[in-house]
Order: structure tokens, then C-alpha cells, then sequence
């Protein structure tokens, strides 16, 4: 939890230190890749609890 404002303050010091807008990757990326990884693992739990199901059903 305390990476994302770690990164996100750097990828501003980075864009002011440049001054060019190549910070707004490095901060689209740390606001978006936690979010999409929680969403992309409760897929994966779906999908596996899913697959398990008809295994437990045959029992």
C-alpha cells in the first residue's frame, strides 16, 4: 500500500525535474497496475473455484 504514493510522488519529481510530461506514464501506471492486478487476480480465483466445482460435484 505504501508503494503507489512512493512512485507516484517520483513520477511527479521526475516530470518537474525534466520538464516534460514524461512523468504521466510512470503515474498512469502506479494509479492503474494495482488496481488492474486486484481485479485481474479475483478473475483468476473465479475462474480456479469454478474449475474445482465440477471436480467436487463428482465426488
Amino acid at each position: 500500500p505504501v508503494t503507489v504514493p512512493l512512485v507516484l510522488a517520483m513520477g511527479l519529481g521526475l516530470g518537474n525535474a525534466v520538464s516534460a510530461v514524461d512523468g504521466f506514464g510512470i503515474l498512469s501506471l502506479a494509479s492503474i497496475c494495482p488496481i488492474v492486478a486486484v481485479l485481474s487476480m479475483g478473475i483468476f480465483i473465479r475462474v480456479r473455484a469454478s474449475m474445482a466445482q465440477p471436480e467436487a460435484d463428482a465426488a
